[in-house]
């Protein structure tokens, strides 16, 4: 018994030391400037986000903040990038959630993205719109549809990169139509869009941010946004469930901040209250505004992790429906 006690005393003070020094980590977390991977090339919607988000946490925490973009392979390479960094929490991920609700139902990769990676915090809202060529005809969904029924000439919509939120909707899209728009991959939103101002291709699915400024000049033609409320910078595009398609509304993708799920709780805890003090101050929220982007609604990580998993639960049942799943 003595022996017995002697040994629960011991994994007792190993665990107190253990739990003492992870928290000691978090507080002292960052000795050294810290690693931004995002998985996109300069300029893109993600890199923005995260130069956004490098800024102030190089001020809040005075510790160098390095962008290190890594575009590429569906978002594997970055996540590479992550997994392979020093195993000292130094090396973050800036990305899409879809890498996580979308990517994993869609591209194989060669490891669990649920498992490896734990979403920490959102830090920008992004509304998709469906957007076309102003030469194309219809200016509701409905007459999308039906003019692709109708039409003896091809419909293309661009699909911006495969496992996309862009890819998804592309697709289902087409299989409303009864497979009468065809899905044209494109690697990236940049060469798609010059196709659809050249007319290659007629429709594609956006994020708002980037399309708004090609609507208000005349080059694209708003049809409608997935979101179940419209867009506050094109308040006059109404939604797809305004247009008579309730089965046709996502929730709002958004970039956030990733780590490794081996990151110990408390450097997590430490993460999320960091971003949290960024994405609530003012001069982060106006930032992003002028981005065309929305700031993130405040929700605990447990409510953050039930909005992932509903998300990715959502994917499955249309994906099983388009019957499109990769893995």
């Amino acid at each position: 018994m003595r022996n017995i006690m002697y040994k629960l005393r011991t994994c007792t003070t190993v665990l107190c030391l253990g739990l003492a020094t992870a928290a000691a980590q978090a507080q002292e977390w960052p000795s050294k400037p810290l690693r931004l991977v995002v998985p996109a090339p300069p300029g893109g919607i993600s890199d923005g986000v995260a130069r956004l988000v490098a800024d102030h946490l190089q001020t809040n925490l005075g510790q160098p903040v390095i962008v290190d973009n890594k575009p590429g392979g569906s978002a594997v390479i970055a996540e590479r990038a992550v997994m392979n960094a020093p195993a000292d929490w130094h090396t973050l991920m800036v990305a899409p959630s879809s890498i996580w609700t979308d990517f994993p139902l869609t591209v194989k990769t060669p490891f669990d993205v649920h498992k490896t990676f734990t979403y920490v915090a959102d830090v920008a809202s992004m509304v998709h719109i469906l957007v076309a060529n102003p030469g194309f005809a219809p200016s509701k969904i409905q007459e999308v549809l039906d003019h692709a029924r109708q039409s003896k000439t091809a419909i293309n919509i661009a699909n911006l990169s495969p496992g996309t939120r862009s890819d998804l909707l592309g697709e289902l899209l087409s299989e409303k139509s009864g497979r009468k728009i065809t899905t044209v991959p494109y690697k990236g939103s940049a060469p798609a869009m010059v196709d659809l101002l050249g007319n290659q291709v007629q429709l594609t699915f956006e994020v708002v941010s980037n399309a708004a400024p090609l609507i208000k000049a005349g080059k694209l033609k708003a049809l409608g946004v997935v979101s179940p409320a419209r867009s506050r910078l094109l308040p006059e595009v109404p939604s797809f469930a305004e247009q008579n398609m309730p089965d046709f509304v996502m929730p709002d993708a958004s970039v956030g901040l990733f780590v490794l799920s081996s990151t110990p709780p408390a450097l997590v805890q430490r993460v999320r209250q960091e971003m949290e003090k960024i994405t609530r101050s003012a001069k982060f929220q106006a930032q992003l505004k002028a981005q065309g982007f929305d700031a993130p609604q405040p929700s605990t990580q447990q409510e953050l992790q039930q909005k992932m998993l509903a998300t990715v639960e959502q994917n499955q049942k249309i994906l099983s429906k388009l019957k499109l799943a990769g893995n």
